[in-house]
């Protein structure tokens, strides 16, 4: 008779004191289904503790791999995973193991990037299933695929989106500045219409906001392939309202765009100044949530800071998980670069690539670009890829970003020159104390910028270049005429020219 090791499993509700231990014996051949046991009832514990969220995000996908008579040890897929549970999870963990096992024992955490998780439902905590798919007229209820089934790349319901094969979670570069969206947007894909619902990521352009949004699409395809996704850009959603309303067809609009599993919409800032495209997307907001589906917003900034939007729209978009994306830093540049060039076939050498993240700093987009002109120019030329040959290649990319402030740049030294917020800039208000700092601010871009007078405009709440030309008149103008105005833009001037 083989021998049993015994564990005293607490079998009764955790808060509850003086509370009966059962024994579970674990035996050499049953083991990995009696830890699966285990861990379902530690499962159950921690989900009394912590948000069903978090709970999603950060322990379903995590495994029980040991336990003895003084340790817990737990895997997970990745390292941020790992010093995410030890940071703000390990406390929570040790009591449900108190709880559960009856003694106190330390929870220690391993990586495994192999890890395949039970889809065992856990006591207490239904598994999270796919999305409902919408029922369609005159069909029978969808049923989950077979697991046979072949994706289709790059396919979704109606949309005007066509998926990259490239951006998925695996290709996505993960540095301190994109760590924790890059976490949350694989909790989203994941767990749809539960974990971060809706997800609502904003940052500047060239970030990765489009790499991410395209990862929870491919994520959801690669375990519901049946799943009905709507991806499309803000103004195309617009567009349809508007051609809706002149057509007398808001009924097909709206099922349309009710009748899916996720609805996923780039640059949803789009919707500042436009009421009735807002009402019409409350709604649509509304019917989509309540029935579960996974909502996927981007923007380039936080609810609160677009123009004119509804407070209960911003209300709405606050609900799941907003989360920022930033700039890279330094190391996360040049993992990109040495990534990006690899993938092309040719791996820069670390000199090479080093050069191009420390010239190259405003955004992902723009590395890229660095990336495909250099192996260009090597192959045209039939040289080797060196910082001589970079600095021969680049050096129109690297003179504008050394020589020429961003946007960014502008709008700080403004906002800091004259007391305002980006939002106060970006808002309707007309009082002297926005609207001048505004009108310099458009002034100076249209002065050392290559924007034109549109983008100019989008910078400040989606302003008509009507509007900039007038700006740029009047602070034109004033700088001729009034010292303190002249003062000012010198100020300005010479602290671009520090940046």
């Amino acid at each position: 008779m083989q021998e049993s090791s015994v564990l005293p499993v607490s079998d009764r509700n955790p808060d509850r004191s003086g509370g009966e231990t059962m024994t579970l014996a674990v035996s050499p051949s049953g083991a990995a289904d009696e830890l699966q046991d285990i861990w379902a009832k530690l499962q159950s514990a921690v989900m009394k503790r912590v948000q069903v969220e978090q709970f999603e995000t950060w322990f379903r996908r995590a495994a029980l791999t040991s336990v003895d008579d003084e340790n817990v040890v737990l895997a997970v897929q990745n390292s941020f995973a790992r010093d995410w549970l030890e940071k703000y999870y390990r406390d929570i963990l040790e009591q449900s193991v108190l709880a559960v096992l009856g003694t106190k024992r330390t929870v220690t955490f391993t990586v495994d990037p192999e890890l395949t998780v039970s889809r065992r439902p856990s006591p207490e905590s239904p598994q999270p299933a796919a999305p409902a798919a919408a029922p369609t007229s005159g069909s029978s209820p969808r049923t989950s695929p077979p697991a046979a089934l072949a994706r289709t790349h790059g396919l979704l319901w109606d949309s005007d989106v066509v998926l990259n094969p490239k951006y998925t979670f695996d290709n996505f570069v993960v540095g301190p500045c994109n760590r924790f969206p890059h976490a949350a947007a694989m909790g989203a894909g994941e767990s749809p219409g539960k974990s971060y619902n809706p997800f609502f990521l904003h940052g500047n352009v060239g970030l990765g906001k489009t790499h991410l949004l395209q990862s929870i699409c491919f994520s959801i395809l690669d375990r519901w392939p049946q799943v009905r996704i709507l991806y499309l850009s803000c103004e195309t959603f617009v567009n349809h309202f508007i051609g809706a309303l002149e057509n007398g067809d808001l009924a097909a609009f709206r099922n349309k765009y009710r009748g899916i599993d996720v609805l996923v919409v780039d640059d949803i800032h789009l919707l500042a100044n436009k009421e009735r495209t807002q009402e019409e997307f409350f709604h649509t907001f509304n019917t989509l949530y309540n029935a579960g589906k996974q909502i996927v917003l981007s923007s380039d900034s936080p609810p609160k800071d677009i123009p004119t939007l509804q407070d209960r729209l911003v209300s709405r978009f606050k609900w799941g998980m907003v989360t920022e994306i930033e700039a890279p830093c330094y190391e996360t540049r040049m993992a990109i670069v040495k990534r990006k060039s690899r993938e092309r076939g040719q791996e820069f050498p670390d000199d090479v690539a080093q050069m191009i993240a420390e010239h190259v700093e405003e955004n992902v987009r723009e590395l890229e670009g660095a990336v495909i002109k250099l192996l260009g120019y090597s192959n045209l030329t039939g040289q080797r890829v060196t910082t001589d040959l970079a600095l021969e290649a680049l050096h129109d990319i690297f003179q504008v970003q050394r020589g020429q402030p961003s946007m960014d740049d502008i709008i700080r030294v403004v906002t800091e020159k004259f007391a305002v917020k980006l939002s106060d800039l970006q808002s309707k208000k007309r009082t002297n104390s926005i609207a001048y700092p505004r009108q310099v601010a458009m002034f100076i871009a249209r002065k050392i910028t290559r924007h034109s007078l549109e983008e100019i405009g989008g910078f400040f709440g989606g302003r008509d270049h009507s509007t900039v030309l007038h700006a740029v008149s009047k602070i034109s103008k004033l700088n001729t005429e009034d010292p303190d105005t002249q003062a000012a833009l010198e100020g300005l001037f010479q602290r671009l020219q520090r940046h």
